[in-house]
């Protein structure tokens, strides 16, 4: 240090600090960019680390602290409103997130990282023509940047384009062979045959043990994927089976005691509650929730429903669990329902005005919004409360069949923590079934249950049923779902977009010698 400037130690610096973030070791960023700001305040660099080390470990809020004050040390810097719109983004301030995107387009309309992160932000929001121009025009700035193709190449697999999406996969893994994402997502599009050429590059990928946990986790499954295809059942789960203990060391500190507490504190909560007297709460906009476990047919409900002309279908919206799971332990919050007066219900309603603002930004004519987030099953009691006129389809379906679909693909590394574990697994579904039948102990007839195998078997009555549950007058369109083009962002990406088809049933057979959590399922009650 010596020997070296103030500048050239700072950016010494720098490089070991991104070094050390790229290794995913967050907490020694946020130590280390703390002390040499504390030294070097002016240093934007350093904040701009921080801030994502922040946001990377969760602490989001953090994360906006750090960049507010470098955006007052320099009100122009461009990385910094571009992180700053990237964490509003995350935190469902769309308004603000899209205002800083458009400054720094306005300052520069060539900047990379505003026109990639403002694409996300479109994609967010289901505005997906917006959001392909938007990664199309920094595809053209530099159609050899890794983070543009996998963006692109994801939001064509949203909208259904996958030829063009497999091009760009294609390019992606010419450029970087070793990207496991662009296997993984190349592996969702396509159907492999016995000595397909891609199954055994992936697999001399692995000879050359390179990978971290996380992208080694993701080939897993991509290899996976294509031993499925084949009908090799066993290399198929020996495959998946790596890959979700690969993810099981990521989380190591996971338990699914985490989710136990979670439920018996909701309970808790709605033992005692009279829902009668909420239902003064009237709002214009009508929701509809698709529930259940992931892959119960939550995607297939969710397409036959937005083939209707009054529906918009939004996806998984995150935006009301978010807000629960931020609040669930605040006793402030849960004050507000442990007494009904008028006090709390005004509160009440400031939170349903928030919920409706945020969504507002879905622009639609349609009159209602459906949202498949299956980990609503959770919230059902706010539900009854925030929007007592709204309609709650229950997908269900055999659980054998959920938990190998659950525990053979893969999700957002922080979203289903409890997935990879044959025994988190089972637990997870047995705390699932007991809070759905105090839901419905709790709220009768509040609750439509859509079976999954009884939709297979019997569509055109099913989906009747379905429709009018909903109030809705009867569209043919519900029936070519499939002939729809509308999103899908879920692991149900191609699925979802064929025909009702029987062979996804009693699929769990293929695979029930290789796995034990199939006998301890068949335990539950």
């Amino acid at each position: 240090m010596q020997n070296l400037s103030k500048s050239d130690y700072l950016t010494s610096e720098f490089k070991k600090l991104n070094n050390l973030f790229l290794s995913n070791k967050f907490d020694l960023v946020i130590d280390k960019a703390k002390k040499i700001i504390k030294k070097n305040p002016n240093q934007i660099p350093f904040y701009n680390l921080l801030a994502l080390s922040y946001r990377e470990s969760d602490k989001i809020l953090l994360a906006e602290e750090t960049l507010n004050k470098a955006l007052k040390i320099n009100p122009n810097n461009q990385s910094v409103m571009v992180n700053l719109g990237a964490t509003y983004r995350v935190l469902l301030e769309f308004e603000k997130s899209e205002n800083f995107f458009k400054k720094v387009l306005s300052i520069n309309s060539n900047n990379i990282h505003a026109l990639v992160n403002y694409a996300n932000l479109k994609r967010d929001t289901n505005d997906y023509k917006e959001s392909i121009k938007l990664y199309e025009t920094a595809y053209n700035l530099e159609n050899n940047n890794q983070t543009i193709l996998i963006n692109l190449a994801g939001v064509y697999q949203i909208t259904g384009e996958f030829d063009k999406s497999q091009k760009i996969l294609e390019k992606l893994i010419k450029i970087d062979e070793n990207n496991s994402l662009a296997h993984k997502m190349l592996s969702v599009i396509k159907k492999y045959k016995i000595n397909d050429i891609h199954q055994s590059q992936m697999l001399s990928i692995l000879q050359k043990n390179i990978l971290n946990q996380q992208n080694l986790s993701t080939l897993y499954f991509a290899i996976s994927k294509s031993y499925e295809d084949q009908k090799n059942y066993k290399e198929s789960s020996k495959f998946f089976i790596k890959a979700n203990d690969t993810q099981k060391e990521i989380h190591k500190n996971y338990s699914v005691e985490q989710e136990v507490k979670l439920f018996n504190n909701i309970k808790n909560i709605f033992k005692d509650i009279n829902f009668g007297k909420y239902t003064n709460i009237i709002n214009e906009k009508k929701l509809i929730f698709i529930i259940g476990l992931p892959r119960s047919g939550t995607t297939l409900a969710h397409q036959i429903l937005a083939a209707h002309s009054k529906v918009q279908g939004a996806g998984e919206m995150t935006i009301l669990d978010q807000f629960l799971m931020k609040n669930i332990y605040d006793q402030n919050f849960i004050s507000l329902f442990n007494k009904f007066n008028d006090e709390n219900n005004d509160k009440i309603k400031k939170i349903i005005d928030n919920y409706f603002s945020k969504i507002s930004y879905i622009k639609t004519n349609k009159t209602i919004i459906l949202d498949k987030n299956p980990l609503n099953f959770q919230w059902i009691g706010f539900i009854k409360i925030f929007f007592p006129n709204s309609k709650i389809i229950h997908c269900t379906r055999n659980l054998k069949d959920i938990a190998l679909s659950i525990y053979k693909n893969e999700f957002e590394i922080n979203s289903l923590k409890w997935s990879n574990n044959q025994n988190n697994l089972v637990k997870y579904i047995e705390i699932y079934l007991d809070l759905m039948k105090f839901w419905n102990n709790k709220i009768p007839n509040f609750i439509y249950k859509l079976n999954y195998e009884s939709l297979i078997n019997n569509e055109e009555n099913q989906i009747k049923e379905l429709i009018s549950f909903c109030e809705l007058k009867w569209e043919k369109d519900c029936l070519k779902f499939n002939k729809k083009s509308n999103p899908i962002k879920t692991v149900s990406i191609t699925q979802a977009r064929n025909p009702i088809y029987k062979t996804s049933l009693n699929s769990f057979k293929n695979y029930y010698d290789y796995l034990e959590m199939f006998k301890k399922i068949e335990k539950l009650k």
